[in-house]
Parts: C-alpha cells; sequence; structure tokens
C-alpha cells in the first residue's frame, strides 16, 4: 500500500513539471519562428533598400549647363527607389502590402563628394549640390513591423526591423588622348602627287584646262607610299568623309569692305553670312559613298548680286556651264570668253578639244590672228613670207585687242599681210570690226563652281591698261603689264655690310615707248616681259623672281650702288583693287571657328601704314597674292600642281631682242611688238585664281609655309572632324549618365617647334570646356569658357610667323602618343606641383582612373619626359622632343608603351616611390581605340602599317590590362572606320561600351 500511494505522488508531481517544460519549449520555438521571421523580413527589407537606393542613385544624371535649374533628374530618381522598395519581395508579398503604414521611411538624395584635404570621398546631404556638381548618391531608410505568430500569447503582435543602404556613383578620373596628326586629314588632302584631290565636276573645260581634267577633277583615291588612302576630299562636296569644307566659312556683312573699319565677331552668330557658299541654290544630293557631287539649280543666278543682300545669288559657287564658258537658257555667262583657235567666240558649243580650230584655244597669237610660223620666220595664212618672229606686230590687233571681232578680221585681211588701222592713219576701219558691247574686254574671266576668278588669259590682250575698274575711259589691257612692274636699275645707297637694298620706285613694262634697256645679260638689248616674267622650265608659270621684296647686290660697303635687275615685282594694290572689282569672288573679311583670317581686303600690302588689324590684314593678303600666283610658293603640291605646256601649242618662250618694225609698206609707227607673238608659256592650273578654293588651299597650307595648317576647328576636316562629332556626343554620353566621372582631355601631335605638352582641359565635370576644346582656339579657350562670345584670334604674326600648331584643333604634325599619355598620367596624378592647367581637381585618390587612348596610325616621333618619383603625388615633367625616326621605328612605340605601364602600376603608399594610378579594387585602365582609314580594309587594302599598328595599339591594351595577353589585332569595337556617319556612330558605341564596363554606382552603406 504505502508503496502504491509513493508512486501515484510522484505522478503527480512529474505531469505538471513535463507540462510547464512543454510551454517553456513552445515559448522557445514560437519565440525562435518569430525570431526567424524577423530576420528574414529584415533581410529583405535591406534588400529592398539595396535595391531601391541603387536603382535611384542610377536614375541620377548630370548637371545641364544650358539650363542650370535642372536638378539631375531627382524628383524622377526618388519616385524610382520608392517603386523599387515597395515592388520588392517580402515573405510571400510585396514590401509594400505586407506592412503599414508606408515601409519607405526616408530617401535622402545626396553627393559622394572628395575632400581634396583629407583626400577621401564622403557622402552628405545638402539642400543643394556644390556648384557645377551634381547628385551622385541616395541613401533608402526602410522600416516595417513584422507580425508575429507564437509570441502574440504573450501579447506581443509584433517586432519591429527595418534596413538603410547609400548607393553612390563610383568615382572615376577619364583622360582622353586624342590624335590630331597630320594623317588625321587624309580624307581632306586639298592636293596630292599634283593633283587636286577634289572629284567636283565643277572645273574649267575651256582653254589649255581641256587638257589637264584628270589633274582638276579626281577620278579615284591616292594611295601614298605607305599604302595608306589619300581619298578624294570633301572641299566642295559631300564625300564619304563628310559635308562640304567650303560651308565652313563665313564673313561679317558688317565690315563691307572699307580696308579703314575694323570688325568683331558678333555675339549673335546669326548676323554671320557663308563665305564662300555665298548663295545656296536648290539642289540634289549626289552619292556621297561614290563621289558623286550633288548638283544645283542655278537658276536666278547673278554674279554681281551684293554679298551683304537678304538674299544673294551669287557670285559662288557659280554655274556649271561656266566650265565652257557657254551659255545656258538664262544663264549668260559672265566674264572674257576666251577666243577658239579660229578667232571665234563659241557661246553654245560647249566642246572644248585639242584639235580642230574651232573646238581648241587660241595657243598663241600667231594663231590666233591666222598667222602661221617658219623657221622663225611668220607667214601670212597663204604661205607668204612677213617678217622674222622677232619683229612682228599686228597694229589692228594691238590697237583693239579682244574687242576686235577676230573673225571678221581675219575674213578681211585674207591671205594677205596685217592691216593698219584708220587711228593710226591707216585704211582699215576697224570700229566696224568691233564686237558687240556685251563681250568687250573686262580683264577676267569666271569660273564655274567655287573658282573664283582670273585676269590670266593667253594670249594677253595687247592695249596698255588706262585708269581703274570704275573710271571713265577704264581698259582692262594687258595683265601682264597692270599686275606687274619691272626692276630696272636701281640706285640706293647701301650701308656698310648690306647685301640687299629695297626695289623702291620701279618702271612699268611698256615695250612700245620704254627706251632703256634693261636686260641685265647683254648690252643695248630689250627683253621681252615673257623673258622676264614667266618661267621657261618646268614648274610654276611664274619665274621665282628674287627683285620682289629686296634687290640683291653684288657685294656689300657703304655708299650708294648702281644693280641693274633682270626681274619684277608684283603690283599688289592693282590686284587688290581688281579683286574688289567685278564679281566679288572672295567675302570682305573671313573667319570661322574663332579664327580671324582677314577684317578687311586693304588697298596696299605696305605695312609701314595703318592700324595693328590693317596691317596684319596687309600682310594675309601680300602672302595669299604671292601664293595664287605661285611666286616664291613653288611647290607642287600646291593648288593643283605645277603649270602645264600645253598640248596645242607647247611650252616654247623666244629669248632675245624685240626689234621696231614699221610694216610692209614703210609706213607704220616704229614700235617694237608688244611680245613675241609666237609665245607660249606654261599654263597655270588653280594658280592665278583669285577664289574660294586657292583661299581654302592657301589656309589649309598654313599661309604655303611647309607642313602647316590654318583650318578652323569646327570646319567638317575627315578624319580630323568625324572624331570630333563622335567625341561631342560621347561627352554628351558621358555628362548624362556618368555624374561622378571627371573627365580630363589631351591632343597629341609632333613638331619640331614642340607642341601638346600641357592638357587641353584638367579633369573635372566642365562639359562646355571639354566641347570647346574640340573647336576652338586654345588660347581662346579661357574666355570662351567663361562665357565670352566675341573673341577671336589671328593664325599669324604681322611677320608671318604662324602659331604653334597645338593653338587650332585641326589635323597638323607627325605621330607622338607618348606625349600624349604623360599629359594623361597627369592629369590621373593628385600633385600639386603640377603647373595651373592642370587645374584644382586634379586626380582624386580613391577614383578609379581610366584612360581613353585614340590614334589612326603608328607612332613614328617620340617625346621624353622626367617621372617624378613622389609616391601617389608622381607626375611627369621636362616633356620634350625626342626625335622623329619614323613609322614604326623605336623608340617610338616603346616610349608610348611604357607610359601604358606606369599609369596602370600600383599607387604607391608611402610619400615615395614608382608611383602608377591602380587601388588593389580598382585597377587603372588604359582603352586603345584605332581611328579612320589605316585600319579600313577596303579604302586601304595595301596598307603596309596596318598589321604595325595593331600590333602596337594590342600592346597598349595588354599593358594597359584591357586586352589579354597575347593580343595582336584589336578586337572590332575598338576599331572605328566606315563612312561619315557610320565612324561617328560607332565612336559613341564604343565609348559607351567601355563606360559601361564595371560597376558604375556601388553600395557604400
Amino acid at each position: 500500500m504505502r508503496a502504491t500511494r509513493r508512486t501515484t505522488r510522484r505522478r503527480g508531481t512529474v505531469l505538471p513539471m513535463i507540462g510547464i517544460c512543454l510551454i517553456a519549449i513552445f515559448s522557445f520555438v514560437a519565440l525562435a519562428v518569430d525570431l526567424g521571421m524577423l530576420a528574414v523580413a529584415r533581410t529583405q527589407c535591406q534588400n529592398a533598400a539595396d535595391v531601391a537606393a541603387l536603382v535611384g542613385c542610377r536614375t541620377l544624371d548630370n548637371k545641364q549647363p544650358e539650363n542650370p535649374s535642372y536638378d539631375n533628374n531627382r524628383p524622377a530618381a526618388v519616385q524610382a527607389a520608392k517603386d523599387a522598395a515597395n515592388g520588392s519581395p517580402l515573405m510571400s508579398t510585396s514590401l509594400s502590402k505586407a506592412t503599414t503604414p508606408a515601409p519607405v521611411t526616408s530617401i535622402r538624395v545626396g553627393t559622394y563628394e572628395y575632400n581634396t584635404t583629407t583626400q577621401t570621398f564622403e557622402v552628405s546631404y545638402p539642400t543643394t549640390p556644390p556648384a557645377g556638381r551634381s547628385w551622385t548618391a541616395v541613401e533608402v531608410s526602410v522600416s516595417l513591423d513584422q507580425p508575429t505568430y507564437f509570441a502574440r500569447l504573450w501579447g506581443v503582435n509584433s517586432m519591429p526591423g527595418g534596413a538603410r543602404a547609400v548607393a553612390v556613383y563610383r568615382p572615376r578620373d577619364v583622360a582622353f588622348v586624342l590624335d590630331m596628326t597630320g594623317s588625321m586629314a587624309f580624307s581632306s588632302t586639298f592636293n596630292y602627287s599634283g593633283k587636286h584631290l577634289n572629284a567636283d565636276p565643277l572645273a574649267p573645260a575651256f582653254g589649255h584646262y581641256v587638257s589637264v581634267q584628270s589633274s582638276l577633277i579626281a577620278a579615284a583615291n591616292e594611295t601614298n607610299a605607305s599604302g595608306e588612302a589619300i581619298s578624294r576630299n570633301n572641299y566642295t562636296m559631300t564625300t564619304p568623309g563628310g559635308p562640304p569644307i567650303v560651308r565652313d566659312y563665313y564673313f561679317n556683312p558688317a565690315n563691307a569692305g572699307d580696308p579703314s573699319e575694323e570688325t568683331t565677331l558678333p555675339a549673335d552668330r546669326s548676323l554671320l553670312k557663308p563665305a564662300f557658299h555665298a548663295w545656296s541654290p536648290a539642289e540634289t544630293a549626289g552619292n556621297p559613298s561614290s563621289y558623286v557631287s550633288q548638283t544645283y539649280d542655278f537658276s536666278g543666278y547673278n554674279a554681281f548680286s551684293a554679298r551683304d543682300a537678304a538674299n544673294p545669288t551669287g557670285p559662288t559657287p557659280a554655274p556649271d556651264n561656266f566650265k565652257s564658258m557657254t551659255d545656258s537658257g538664262a544663264i549668260t555667262y559672265v566674264g572674257d570668253r576666251w577666243r577658239r583657235a579660229d578667232g571665234s567666240i563659241n557661246k553654245t558649243n560647249t566642246s572644248w578639244a585639242t584639235g580642230a580650230a574651232t573646238t581648241r584655244a587660241a595657243g598663241t597669237a600667231l594663231e590666233l590672228l591666222g598667222y602661221t610660223v617658219s623657221s622663225g620666220t611668220v607667214r601670212t595664212s597663204g604661205g607668204t613670207n612677213i617678217i622674222a618672229e622677232a619683229r612682228f606686230r599686228d597694229p589692228v590687233w594691238e590697237a583693239y585687242g579682244y574687242d576686235l571681232d577676230i573673225v571678221k578680221y581675219r575674213a578681211d585681211r585674207g591671205t594677205g599681210n596685217p592691216l593698219l588701222p584708220k587711228v593710226a592713219g591707216g585704211t582699215y576701219d576697224a570700229t566696224t570690226t568691233l564686237v558687240p558691247t556685251a563681250d568687250r574686254y573686262q580683264g577676267y574671266s569666271m569660273g564655274p563652281g567655287y573658282w573664283g576668278k582670273t585676269f590670266f588669259i593667253w594670249p594677253p590682250d595687247p592695249r596698255a591698261p588706262v585708269g581703274n575698274p570704275g573710271d571713265a575711259g577704264y581698259q582692262a589691257g594687258d595683265w601682264r603689264r597692270r599686275y606687274f612692274a619691272k626692276m630696272g636699275t636701281v640706285t640706293a645707297a647701301v650701308a656698310s655690310g648690306n647685301t640687299t637694298v629695297n626695289y623702291g620706285a620701279v618702271g612699268t613694262f611698256d615695250p612700245q615707248t620704254d627706251a632703256n634697256p634693261y636686260n641685265g645679260s647683254g648690252s643695248g638689248s630689250y627683253e621681252s616681259i615673257n623673258e622676264v616674267l614667266f618661267n621657261t622650265g618646268s614648274g610654276m608659270t611664274l619665274k621665282a623672281a628674287t627683285g620682289n621684296q629686296s634687290i640683291p647686290i653684288t657685294s656689300g660697303g657703304s655708299g650708294n650702288t648702281t644693280q641693274t635687275v633682270d626681274s619684277y615685282r608684283i603690283d599688289y594694290a592693282q590686284i587688290l583693287r581688281w579683286i574688289k572689282s567685278g564679281p566679288q569672288a572672295l567675302p570682305p573679311n573671313l573667319r570661322a571657328g574663332r579664327v580671324l583670317y582677314y577684317s578687311s581686303i586693304p588697298n596696299d600690302v605696305d605695312t609701314a601704314t595703318g592700324t595693328t588689324q590693317q596691317k596684319l590684314d596687309k600682310r594675309f593678303w601680300k602672302e595669299y597674292i604671292d601664293y595664287v600666283l605661285g611666286y616664291r610658293y613653288t611647290s607642287s603640291t600646291n593648288l593643283a600642281g605645277n603649270a602645264d605646256s600645253w598640248s596645242s601649242a607647247a611650252r616654247s618662250m623666244t629669248t632675245g631682242d624685240l626689234t621696231a618694225w614699221t610694216g610692209p609698206t614703210g609706213t607704220w609707227a616704229s614700235q617694237r611688238p608688244y611680245m613675241r607673238y609666237n609665245d607660249s608659256p606654261n599654263r597655270p592650273r588653280m594658280h592665278f585664281w583669285f577664289g574660294p578654293l586657292s583661299m581654302m588651299d592657301f589656309i589649309g597650307n598654313a599661309g604655303g609655309t611647309s607642313g602647316g595648317n590654318w583650318n578652323p576647328g569646327t570646319c567638317r576636316e575627315a578624319q580630323c572632324w568625324q572624331l570630333k562629332a563622335g567625341m561631342n556626343s560621347v561627352l554628351d554620353d558621358i555628362r548624362n549618365n556618368h555624374p561622378n566621372d571627371a573627365v580630363g582631355m589631351t591632343m597629341f601631335s609632333y613638331s619640331s617647334a614642340g607642341a601638346y605638352k600641357l592638357p587641353r582641359v584638367p579633369t573635372g565635370q566642365n562639359f562646355t570646356a571639354l566641347k570647346n576644346a574640340l573647336f576652338f582656339p586654345r588660347t581662346l579657350l579661357t574666355q570662351i569658357n567663361a562665357g565670352d562670345a566675341t573673341a577671336e584670334m589671328r593664325p599669324y604674326t604681322q611677320s608671318y610667323t604662324s602659331v604653334g600648331i597645338d593653338v587650332v584643333p585641326n589635323s597638323n604634325g607627325s605621330t607622338d602618343p607618348n606625349t600624349g599619355l604623360m599629359v594623361a598620367y597627369n592629369l590621373l596624378s593628385s600633385s600639386s606641383s603640377l603647373p595651373a592647367e592642370y587645374g584644382t581637381i586634379r586626380g582624386r585618390r580613391g577614383a578609379s582612373k581610366i584612360v581613353i587612348f585614340e590614334t589612326d596610325g603608328v607612332p613614328n616621333s617620340y617625346s621624353s619626359g622626367t617621372l617624378n618619383t613622389a609616391g601617389y603625388n608622381s607626375y611627369y615633367s621636362n616633356l620634350a622632343n625626342g626625335g622623329s625616326p619614323g613609322n614604326g621605328t623605336e623608340p617610338s612605340m616603346s616610349s608610348a608603351v611604357n607610359v601604358v605601364k606606369q599609369i596602370v602600376k600600383p599607387l604607391a603608399t608611402t610619400a615615395s616611390g614608382d608611383s602608377g594610378h591602380s587601388l588593389s579594387n580598382a585597377p587603372a585602365r588604359v582603352y586603345p581605340i584605332g581611328f579612320g582609314d589605316l585600319f579600313d580594309t577596303t579604302l586601304a587594302p595595301s596598307a603596309t602599317f596596318r598589321t604595325t599598328a595593331h600590333q602596337f595599339l594590342s600592346n597598349v591594351g595588354v599593358a594597359g590590362g584591357t586586352l589579354p595577353s597575347g593580343t595582336t589585332t584589336l578586337p572590332s569595337y575598338l576599331v572605328i572606320t566606315g563612312t561619315y556617319q557610320n565612324r561617328i556612330d560607332t565612336l559613341k558605341s564604343c565609348m559607351e561600351r567601355i563606360f559601361q564596363s564595371g560597376v558604375s554606382v556601388a553600395l557604400i552603406e
């Protein structure tokens, strides 16, 4: 009995204890379940906050300088963050449905800015971002009350949870290294191998020009000795290289041509008018891919239309019927029509050839007038000897020149001797044998398209010039006598040791009345103008005379010296007067891309008088006139090449005395002939043409100086312009989508004087400055970036010293990439020892570093520099020319690759050391881009250095950490080829791919 009671008592104790334990156990289970649910909820809240912060941050964009009140898309970013958080999953539903009140308790937009003092990045949440900066951070806070399940037994219905996340745009410092070398204009080369590289068919086809069409109108692309393409250019027509350059120049109508009036660039650009494409006739597009030019509807053309008219209708481009000096419908040719060999003017037959007399141009005065020559003796058309050609003259022709109806005169003369005009006491009434007034001699001929006008005609009009255009009784006369003067005998005081004297006042060419011999090679002889003026060998039309500026004397000393000079000088005042008369083929002032070429067309070239502006204008015009005439500028690379010996009248310049002749009857006045009637000098191609084409070639050759280029940075010079247009879009993309990227820019090219040793734009976010740097002169960027709308610069000084090739951003110089890469290294450096041109932001410690290096070829030059090893403050200094060993010749390539290797080295952690720009979590990267013709296998199938270029850029990519080891050819996305728009679009796509690689938005909290 006792035992039974004891057992019962124990059972009564255990069961309550089990119950108590079970309750405790279930409580712990309930707590574990609820806490587990809370942990899951908090994890999902954190995920929601993370996603929301990342989405919101990625929605932010960058400042828009043109819209200062723009808030970087902040409202949309806040809403995107909220939507992302609310839509995030929580348990079996979404965050917004799983809890009330609203789970997103706070969204703050802030900045992730670099503290230059501590050299660290910090998040802050100001009311507005710092000046010129953008929002670059988003903080999202999420909270919720997680419902309980078992804890409710104890009155705990929910447990608090939440999360916070901060996302930022990862800071990147970017340095662009852009190629501005001479080959970047290989699709806009004006002249190559003695030929004009324009495929535009609007070129003269009259006179001797009919036999040089292949040198005036390019039918195919050229290649240089390395197999690189020298493509047909886009000066006057759209090509695969881009739209026409001729439309990129302007003038200010406010300066209508008075040389005393100085003008400035108007802030309102709409006041400027096209300088060369002076009117815009309706046009039909051609086919740029196959070099087919646009065509124009020239209806309503007026060569004399005022340039400052609201809607001018001339003078350039001039109608295509001007190619043949014929009329077409309502369009009448303007200027002197060159005579055919039979003496006729043909206004309807567009055929010019070297065969029949009715289709070819008169090659000599004898041919024009219907005489022949045999063994130095002039004969009548009937074969009767008249006299030796040194003495022959035709008094009717010399009295009336091109006003004479030569066809009628030849018929009236028959097979006989020259007739004697009534005005000289003769019997032939030539006044009844003149051409209609509209066909009288004017002293200029117009060309088609953009050729402008020329005073060259052969044979020259025989009459003496009288007066000036616009004067009563004006007579254009012999262009040789009007625009050139003889040097003659000069007596001048010579200072001790001098070897030259200024030419001073000299005489005119006047073969009829000049009794003083001036042939330095023979006593008492009279030299023909042609012998003094024209080149008797190959090359230019004019002699490269030495007497234009000064006269060399045979010995130094003091006192007077007398020297007979066998030379000529140019009458610049007369040529300038002619340029400003008749059709205005050139504008009264010329400017483009903040470059002022001239502010007026002066009256003379005397730089001893006038304002500073006028003196600069005078110097420009003197050099331009010399260039067009081929005086001093005798290179065959200029203006469609050398002059030509015309096929129907081979070059023939007879030397010896000109002797007076009194005629077959002895009744003529005793006069020397105005020239040898059988002379046939070299005929110019584009030389002697004053108009847009010769002006653009002059500018593109930097005023004729070797290797120069004054084209404005705004002209569509291919390939340089394609790069700029693409970069313009790239900078927009960075500005809009990468608000914590700091961008700097440098360019590279090599010249003997040194160039591009400093950045174009320091590292920062001044995208307006970055864009301006692509197009405008370096010397004006500070003013332009500050809002100056009128500043301009001259590309030359009064002494005609050209600005450095790094002033105007265009294609010039040879390829020296390591200078650009050294400057890029400095752009990413935080060194305070860098020059002021590197700005105040400089490289930001903690920001990842990117260099984007673009080139169109292989290095052929290199520079040296000193790396100042100051740890993370290292920088290159003492940049200097190293040499130009040639394409692909070392150390041109290895020098550049070595700088790339330096860029990507780890950032030194001490104050001194061999430092690069790589961080452990953000290695520096260098991306190579091959741009343009050399890489185009269709355009340049046999380019010698394509393989070398690929290997060089591959080496850059391998060293720069962007291409795998062993790469020998760039991947396709890093090669920019194709036509104009293809290159612009492909460059943008390439850059987008580079900038979107890696993680641009990251969580830091």
